[in-house]
C-alpha cells in the first residue's frame, strides 16, 4: 500500500513538472507581449514625437538663421510658423508621457526641463523677431547669441531624452530577453525531471509488477506444497492416532507404573481407591535399605528393589491381592475382603512374607545379600486406611517389631498426632528461640574440693511449659532438626560457661561428629572461645560407633582445646569397655540402669564396683547417673565413684538458679 501511494505522487510530481513549462510558456508570452506592446505603442511613438520635435527645432533653427540673414518680413512669419509647430509637438509629447505607462523619473525630468525650454525659447524668439524688425545688427548679434545658446540646451535635452528612450528600450529588451531565459532554464529543467521522475515511477512499477509475480509464483508454490503437504497430513493421520494411543499408553504407564520394578505405583493405588474400597492393606517396608544403598551404591539398590518386587509378586500371585510399588523400598498388599477370617489370613500372609523375605539369599554378579521387611497392617479407616497402616508400620518400626496392626481404637493415630504436634512446636520453638539448656550439677563425692560440674540438657519452652528432649529428641532426627538442636545446645552452654565460669558439659552423638556442618561450627567457635578448660564433651550412643577413625580423630582433636571428654550410658554395652582401652577418655558415667536399684540389686553392685575398679587402674574418673537417694548416694560414695549426678542432688534448671542457691 506504501508503493503504491509512493509511485502515485511522484507520477502526479512527474505529470505536475510536464504541464509546468506550458504554463511558463504561456507566461513569457504573455510577457514579451506586454513589451513588444510597450515598445510598439509608447516606446516607438514616444521615439517619433522626440524626433518630430527635434526635426522641428531643426527646421525652426533654419528659418531664424535664414530670417538674420535675409532680414525679411515674411520670413519672421516662417520663424513663427515653425516655433508654433515646435509647441504643438512639444504640447504631443508631453501630454503623450504624462498619459503614458513609463514609469521613468529620467524621462519626466527631462519633459519638465524641456517644458522650460519651450518659455525661454519663446522669449529668445520674441527677442529675435524684435531684433529682425528693428536692422539693429548689435541686437541681432545678442538675440542670436542667446538663440544658439537655447538651442544648444535644446538639442542636448532633447539627445537626453534620445538617449532616455533608447536606454528604456534596451532595459526592455533586456528583460525579455531575461524572461525567455528563465523560461529556457525551467522548461529544461521541468522536463528533465519529469522525465527521471516518470522514468523512476515506471522503474518502480516495473519492479513492483516483477515482485507482484514473485509473490504470485511463491504463492502458487506454497499451494502447491500446502496441497502435498495435505496429502502427506492425510496420510500420516492415521499413524499420527496410533502414535497418540502408543505414547498416551506410555504415559499412563509413567503415571501409574514404577519405572523400576514395572508394578502398578503410588497413583494406580489412589486411583484405585477412589474407584473401590479397601479394607485390608498392608504396607511393607526394606528395613535401612538407604544403608544398603550407601554401601552398595543406587545401581544394585535399584537391582535389590527389582529382586524384591519380583519376590512378592511370587509370593501372592496365587492369591487374589493387589500388589503395589508405592516408592523406593515401600511396598502395598491390599484387598476388599472384610471377615474376620479373611483377616486372619491376611496377617498370616504378611507374616509369611516376612519370613521368607529375610530368609532369602539375593544375589547379583559376585554380590550376595539378604534384607529385611517391617510391616504395617490396618483393616479400617476407607480414605486414611492408607495413612493407618503407615502409622502402624512407623510403630513397628519403633519398637523394633517386624508386624504392627493399627490399633482400633486409635492410640497409634494419637501418638502420631502428637508426633506431628511435637514437630510443630519444635519448629515454632526454633523460630521464637525457645531452644534452652537446663543445667544439672555433677557433684564431687569424693574430693569436697574439686569443683561442682554442670550438665547442659535440652529443653523447648512452649507456651511456658517445659518440653523434656524425650518428647522430640526422635522427631528432631526424623525431621533432619537435630544438628539445628546440637548447634543451639552449643551456644547455649557457651554462652553459660562464658557468663558464669562454671565447668559445663555438652552431648554429641555418633551423628553430630559425622556431620560436617556441625563439627565446623563447633571448632570455629572454640577457636575463639577463651574457657575450653572448662568444658567437657560427653559422647553418646556409643553402641553406634561403626567409625572408629572419625571418633579417635575428633577425640584428639577436641583433646588438643583442652576440653575432657566423657562416655555416656557407659555399662549399658559391651563396646563401652572396648571405647575406654582405645579413646583418649577423661570420665565414664556409669549408666543408669546400673544406678537406679544398686542399694538392692547385687549383680548391679558388683557391676559398678568392676567399672570403678577398671576406671581407676586407666585414670579415669567415673561418674554415677541417676542418684535419686540418699541410699543410692551412700552406695556410689562407697564403691569410690568420684561424682554423682540426680534429682537428689540437684534437677535441671537455669544455671543462674543454681548459682543463686
Amino acid at each position: 500500500m506504501k508503493i503504491k501511494t509512493k509511485l502515485s505522487i511522484t507520477l502526479f510530481a512527474g505529470l505536475f513538472l510536464l504541464i509546468l513549462p506550458l504554463f511558463l510558456v504561456i507566461n513569457t508570452v504573455s510577457k514579451t507581449s506586454d513589451i513588444i506592446y510597450f515598445i510598439k505603442n509608447e516606446q516607438s511613438v514616444l521615439l517619433k514625437l522626440s524626433t518630430d520635435l527635434n526635426s522641428d527645432l531643426k527646421d525652426n533653427e533654419s528659418e531664424v538663421l535664414r530670417a538674420i540673414i535675409l532680414n525679411k518680413h515674411a520670413d519672421i512669419n516662417s520663424v513663427l510658423s515653425s516655433f508654433t509647430k515646435i509647441s504643438k509637438d512639444f504640447q504631443k509629447l508631453n501630454n503623450f508621457v504624462n498619459n503614458s505607462n513609463i514609469k521613468s523619473d529620467k524621462l519626466h525630468k527631462i519633459i519638465s526641463v524641456l517644458n522650460r525650454r519651450i518659455v525661454g525659447y519663446r522669449a529668445v524668439h520674441a527677442s529675435i523677431e524684435e531684433a529682425i524688425n528693428s536692422h539693429n545688427e548689435i541686437d541681432i548679434d545678442d538675440a542670436l547669441i542667446g538663440y544658439n545658446s537655447i538651442i544648444k540646451k535644446f538639442n542636448d535635452n532633447l539627445l537626453e531624452l534620445t538617449t532616455v528612450v533608447s536606454d528604456e528600450l534596451k532595459q526592455n529588451i533586456k528583460e525579455v530577453q531575461e524572461s525567455n531565459a528563465k523560461a529556457q532554464f525551467w522548461i529544461i529543467f521541468s522536463f528533465f525531471t519529469s522525465f527521471i521522475l516518470i522514468g523512476f515511477s515506471v522503474y518502480k512499477l516495473l519492479s513492483f509488477n516483477s515482485r507482484i509475480q514473485t509473490q504470485l509464483k511463491r504463492a502458487e508454490d506454497a499451494e502447491a506444497d500446502l496441497k502435498q503437504l495435505q496429502k502427506q497430513l492425510l496420510k500420516y493421520n492415521d499413524d499420527l492416532e496410533e502414535e497418540i494411543t502408543r505414547k498416551t499408553m506410555e504415559l499412563h504407564t509413567k503415571i501409574y507404573t514404577n519405572f523400576i520394578s514395572a508394578m502398578p505405583n503410588r497413583n494406580q493405588l489412589l486411583k484405585d481407591m477412589h474407584e473401590e474400597t479397601f479394607n485390608t492393606l498392608a504396607l511393607l517396608d526394606i528395613d535401612k535399605f538407604q544403608q544398603f544403598n550407601d554401601i552398595y551404591g543406587e545401581e544394585i539398590g535399584n537391582v535389590a528393589i527389582r529382586m524384591s518386587a519380583e519376590f512378592i509378586n511370587d509370593f501372592f500371585k496365587d492369591k487374589k491381592y493387589s500388589i503395589y510399588h508405592t516408592s523406593g523400598d515401600e511396598f502395598v498388599v491390599a484387598t476388599n475382603r472384610s471377615d474376620l477370617e479373611a483377616e486372619a489370613d491376611f496377617i498370616d500372609e504378611i507374616n509369611g512374607v516376612l519370613e521368607r523375605y529375610k530368609k532369602q539369599e539375593f544375589k547379583y554378579e559376585d554380590d550376595s545379600f539378604n534384607l529385611i521387611m517391617s510391616a504395617g497392617l490396618s483393616f479400617s479407616g476407607e480414605d486414611k486406611i492408607l495413612a493407618y497402616a503407615d502409622m502402624a508400620l512407623k510403630d513397628a518400626k519403633k519398637r523394633n517389631i517386624s508386624l504392627s496392626i493399627f490399633d482400633n481404637k486409635g492410640q497409634l493415630e494419637v501418638d502420631y498426632k502428637q508426633r506431628i504436634e511435637c514437630h510443630q512446636r519444635l519448629l515454632k520453638a526454633f523460630e521464637n528461640d525457645n531452644i534452652v539448656s537446663f543445667f544439672q550439677p555433677i557433684v564431687p563425692i569424693q574430693d569436697k574440693d574439686k569443683d561442682v560440674k554442670y550438665e547442659s540438657l535440652v529443653r523447648i519452652i512452649y507456651e511456658d511449659n517445659v518440653i523434656a528432649p524425650s518428647l522430640f529428641i526422635d522427631i528432631a532426627k526424623k525431621n533432619r532438626l537435630y544438628s539445628k538442636l546440637t548447634k543451639s545446645i552449643l551456644q547455649n552452654t557457651l554462652d553459660a560457661v562464658e557468663t558464669y565460669k562454671v565447668p559445663s558439659s555438652f552431648n554429641l552423638s555418633v551423628d553430630d561428629i559425622n556431620d560436617l556442618e556441625t563439627m565446623e561450627m563447633l571448632f570455629n567457635k572454640l577457636n575463639t572461645f577463651s574457657y575450653n578448660n572448662l568444658l567437657t564433651v560427653e559422647l553418646l550412643e556409643t553402641e553406634d560407633f561403626d567409625d572408629y577413625e572419625s571418633v579417635e580423630k575428633f577425640c584428639k582433636d577436641i583433646r588438643s582445646y583442652g576440653i575432657k571428654i566423657a562416655l555416656d550410658d557407659f555399662g549399658s554395652g559391651y563396646s563401652n569397655f572396648t571405647h575406654v582401652l582405645n579413646l583418649p577418655i577423661d570420665f565414664i558415667k556409669i549408666d543408669a540402669s546400673l544406678i537406679a536399684n544398686i542399694d538392692r540389686d547385687t549383680n548391679a553392685f558388683i557391676m559398678v564396683e568392676t567399672i570403678v575398679g577398671l576406671a581407676k587402674k586407666l585414670h579415669v574418673q567415673t561418674i554415677a547417673e541417676f542418684v535419686a537417694t540418699q541410699e543410692i548416694l551412700d552406695v556410689v560414695k562407697d564403691l569410690g565413684v568420684d561424682y554423682a549426678q540426680g534429682f537428689y542432688l540437684g534437677k535441671p534448671d537455669y544455671i543462674q538458679n543454681h548459682l543463686d542457691d
